[in-house]
């Protein structure tokens, strides 16, 4: 196994494992699975986030990648969703019915965020500080916020507060 996928895998940990645990908590909600089914389904979708990433990581450059770590829900199921789902029997019929119509969650370093809906606010799931490392060793010029994927969603909009409380329903 090449020493720096393993490296970009282990530096992802957090921010896969918030993405898979925020879409099993939306599948939680509906009563349908079990705790067994739904542990198999966050433990899957997390090792294909991770595996799916491994050559997209970039925690120097943060904003690099990031249409690439961007999974949809809209019209069609996103494929990492999908196969992880199938390995508990669900099907994407059952999924659509399962998950919003409309979803889009944001994997990037650092941070997680996801908007219910086009028009939904962006909320943050995960969020930590880039370290000093990090942010010292990028490049400054290199660095344009405008040019994120998130950032042409926000369009001013802000996450709500820490402690807001945000419930989904169908």
């Amino acid at each position: 196994m090449d020493p720096q996928c393993f490296n970009a895998k282990a530096e992802m940990v957090p921010e896969t494992t918030a993405a898979a645990g925020f879409i099993a908590s939306l599948l939680r909600t509906r009563g349908f699975l079990t705790e067994l089914q739904l542990q198999k389904f966050s433990k899957s979708l997390q090792e294909a986030l991770a595996d799916h990433y491994k050559q997209h990581w970039f925690p120097d450059r943060p904003q690099k990648g990031s249409g690439y770590r961007c999974i949809r829900i809209n019209h069609e199921m996103d494929p990492l969703i999908g196969k992880s789902a199938s390995r508990i029997g669900l099907s994407s019929q059952q999924l659509f019915h399962l998950l919003p119509k409309e979803l889009t969650l944001w994997i990037d370093p650092f941070e997680v965020s996801y908007r219910i809906g086009e028009d939904g606010s962006t909320c943050v799931l995960y969020e930590t500080e880039v370290p000093a490392a990090s942010a010292s060793s990028s490049n400054a010029s290199a660095y344009n916020p405008m040019l994120m994927c998130k950032q042409q969603f926000l369009m001013g909009r802000r996450s709500p507060p820490k402690n807001y409380l945000m419930t989904v329903s169908s």
